[in-house]
């Protein structure tokens, strides 16, 4: 609860002093005729408004420390105070997953933070518990919107309004180790087939020529969008026709066939395969599709490496959105809300994100993106730009998360054989249609 004694005090002082100064002025008896002077005329001015209470606000984040972030932040946030005197941010670092699950104990237990910057994934699932603030609804959201990446800032909208504002973003693109391509004389894919094909013809002794971290929609998702397929209908009511239609087992079969092969592999389709990581570092793996953070690990390896854009399949080249978002809370007091959209509006600025670009998140601030700065710290980015424009969301709702979890229990079944790809598909069209009907 926040206390206003001291301003009532304040008021009160202020009226008392204004009345001894209006005594203190009150007109003497006149003076004889001869002797009057004409004196100037008494300034009238109004008494200073009561500063502002200060206001504390708790930001949640999963910023890396590893990666120097969390320190950039720190320098952040104390610009921003320095900027906003009586505003004071407490940064409050958790897992992913403790993000999550803090939120929705929060939801019961009312404990909740006044911002979060959070997956993008946790808009849909945090609008349902009815504990986001429109932000859409806030003065100056549709110019601060405006400033950053359209496709990114999608992912906040849900039912016509705007529960959060796009904080950093990122997609998946084609990484490959160059050194093993022109050794075999195989040039950069600019197709799926062709990939495919690399993939093959760089297999044997030991080396894989594709490695696959996972097998839910993240993964195998981009590969079936950019074949015609979908996961759900337009309307996001079935998933029979999408996830196990024509175009999606089609895909599942081609990385079926290129896992028996031993073209594929991956931890989660064979458990006994070496980690991604490890894997680009051994020149066991050629190729991957993948986000920033494979660039950084492959630097760090000293790994010769290209990238580009996800190839094209028959349909199109749409990789996969991700990133996260900053969001705040229906629990929080006017003072903290108005507090809070101070401070998600100067983390969107160009001057933050350049900062955060150099610490490896990639900015969703359209200047920044174009920044000389943002540029040198992340030669990439013009790459990802590209790919950003076809990107696309995962499905804006709340149960996206089992969802996922459905179709990477079915794929990985289907690619390894467990199941042949149409049955596989067509359980998962089953399950995922109960989740939406429950």
């Amino acid at each position: 609860m926040k206390r206003h004694v001291g301003i009532q005090i304040l008021v009160v002082l202020i009226a008392a002093m204004m009345m001894l100064t209006s005594f203190a002025c009150a007109k003497t008896p006149a003076a004889p005729a001869a002797e009057a002077t004409e004196a100037p005329a008494a300034e009238v001015t109004e008494a200073p408004a009561p500063a502002a209470e200060p206001v504390t606000i708790e930001f949640w984040h999963n910023y890396s420390e590893s990666d120097g972030q969390i320190a950039v932040l720190d320098e952040l946030i104390a610009k921003f105070e320095a900027d906003n005197p009586g505003i004071t941010v407490e940064p409050v670092y958790m897992e992913w997953s403790a993000l999550h699950d803090g939120v929705v104990a929060g939801a019961t237990t009312g404990t909740l933070p006044d911002v979060l910057r959070g997956d993008i994934a946790f808009v849909p699932q945090f609008g349902a518990l009815n504990v986001l603030v429109d932000m859409g609804a806030l003065p100056g959201y549709a110019d601060v919107a405006a400033s950053v990446l359209p496709s990114a800032n999608s992912t906040t909208s849900m039912n016509g309004s705007n529960y959060g504002l796009a904080a950093n973003t990122n997609t998946k693109i084609l990484y490959y180790n160059k050194t093993l391509l022109d050794a075999a004389g195989i040039a950069v894919p600019t197709t799926q087939d062709e990939m495919w094909n690399a993939a093959s013809a760089l297999s044997g002794d030991g080396k894989f020529g594709f490695v696959e971290a996972w097998t839910g929609w993240w993964n195998v998702g981009p590969y079936i969008w950019s074949n015609g397929g979908d996961v759900l209908s337009p309307d996001y009511s079935t998933a029979t026709g999408y996830v196990n239609g024509e175009a999606a087992v089609a895909t599942i079969q081609k990385l079926a066939d290129l896992y028996a092969a031993k073209a594929l592999t991956g931890p989660t389709m064979d458990p006994g395969a070496i980690g991604d990581t490890d894997g680009w570092a051994s020149g066991t793996y050629a190729m991957e599709v993948d986000g920033p953070w494979r660039g950084n690990a492959l630097n760090s390896a000293g790994i010769e490496f290209g990238a580009v854009p996800l190839p094209k399949g028959t349909a199109s080249s749409t990789s996969v959105l991700g990133g996260e978002d900053f969001m705040m809370f229906a629990s929080s007091s006017d003072a903290e809300k108005e507090a809070a959209w101070k401070f998600i509006q100067f983390m969107v600025s160009e001057d933050a994100q350049v900062a955060m670009a150099k610490v490896g998140q990639m900015p969703v601030s359209i200047a920044a993106l174009q920044n000389a700065d943002a540029l040198a710290a992340m030669p990439l980015l013009p790459v990802y730009v590209e790919a950003l424009q076809t990107a696309k969301s995962r499905p804006v709702i709340p149960q996206w998360s089992e969802i996922e979890g459905i179709v990477a229990t079915k794929a990985s079944e289907a690619i390894t054989g467990v199941k042949d790809a149409q049955t596989a598909m067509d359980e998962a069209a089953a399950e995922i249609n109960a989740l939406l009907a429950g």
